[in-house]
């Protein structure tokens, strides 16, 4: 993302990358159950008969995300955003949730202790997420704190705690879907993380915060806790 450090409610842009999120998890599931043959057949699609539980569990989780990363944006995410920056993010999340719906839905076989194991994931890196996004939100409403650096909560185990929630939730997705398309798609956000987005929020904090973020740059890990 690109970090302008403005503060607008950007509605138009922040609908967009909602609606990436939504598009791309209802388009998988049009195309991988039975309540869509005219729309595969204007689309040449040929459907693949998977497991409708999975279908089912996988949309569930993909709406979840929806309501969550819609949330985050209207109520927690108040500087700009760029159209650029959130034409980006839509595409890339359509793609995303549509391979991840496209996978699970084509999948043929019964619901397993990795189906299990993935929805377990997915809960736990959504409530870190959203956790840490809402204890933050909530210390800098309060007017005693502003342009003071957010270090408490949960972020006090890692600078960017949140993405980290995050890439476990990605994860937990991919294993329901049984495809290592999509683990490389996880695997490709942890990279994203690592190697772009904390790197670029990184020198906004260092420019806005300066001696807090020094200090909190050097005690606290940076990305997974008491790890890195």
């Amino acid at each position: 993302m690109i970090f302008i450090d403005e503060h607008s409610s950007s509605i138009p842009a922040k609908v967009l990358m909602s609606i990436g999120v939504l598009a791309g998890t209802l388009t998988a599931t049009a195309l991988t159950t039975g309540y869509s043959d005219g729309f595969m057949s204007v689309l040449n699609f040929e459907k693949v008969e998977g497991n409708i539980y999975r279908q089912i569990v996988m949309f569930i989780c993909c709406f979840i995300y929806f309501i969550r990363f819609t949330i985050g944006l209207f109520v927690f995410m108040q500087r700009r955003i760029s159209w650029f920056e959130g034409g980006l993010v839509t595409v890339l999340f359509f793609m995303m949730f549509y391979f991840f719906g496209i996978s699970a839905g084509s999948h043929p076989d019964s619901l397993g202790i990795i189906d299990i194991f993935g929805v377990c994931l997915f809960l736990f890196g959504s409530c870190i997420n959203t956790l840490a996004d809402y204890q933050r939100f909530s210390w800098k409403k309060n007017t005693k704190n502003k342009g003071r650096l957010y270090t408490m909560g949960l972020f006090k185990y890692a600078m960017h705690i949140n993405y980290f929630g995050d890439t476990i939730a990605y994860f937990g997705l991919a294993l329901i879907t049984y495809s290592m398309g999509c683990l490389c798609i996880s695997m490709g956000m942890v990279v994203y993380f690592i190697a772009f987005e904390i790197p670029m929020l990184d020198d906004h904090l260092n420019k806005r915060y300066k001696q807090e973020f020094t200090e909190y740059y050097r005690t606290t890990k940076k990305f997974v806790p008491f790890i890195y």
